[in-house]
């Protein structure tokens, strides 16, 4: 991990501010990766940061879509933090989607 950098503030012809959406390319340093060894932001510690585990963003978590070949339930409702991931015996291969 490295230091944190907020994101800039864009604004539209209207003068709004739009925020930034995260993409599955946000998230392809996951790939590769077990499951279990990825911490959440709220569970996690400073000595977690120090021992270079890897810690989701604020709010974010990993919903496992497709497990060794088998569909998973995905709720219909729109959640812009859950990471859809595609994992073979708990290693993620891919990043479906977010949301």
């Amino acid at each position: 991990m490295g230091i944190y950098i907020p994101p800039r503030v864009k604004r539209d012809q209207f003068n709004r501010i739009v925020t930034g959406r995260k993409t599955p390319e946000d998230f392809k340093h996951l790939i590769g990766m077990k499951v279990n060894d990825i911490l959440l932001f709220d569970v996690s510690t400073d000595a977690d940061l120090e021992a270079g585990k890897t810690i989701l963003p604020r709010h974010f978590y990993i919903f496992i879509g497709n497990r060794d070949g088998e569909l998973q339930f995905k709720p219909y409702e729109y959640d812009q933090y859950r990471i859809v991931v595609t994992t073979i015996q708990g290693v993620i291969i891919t990043i479906d989607s977010i949301g």
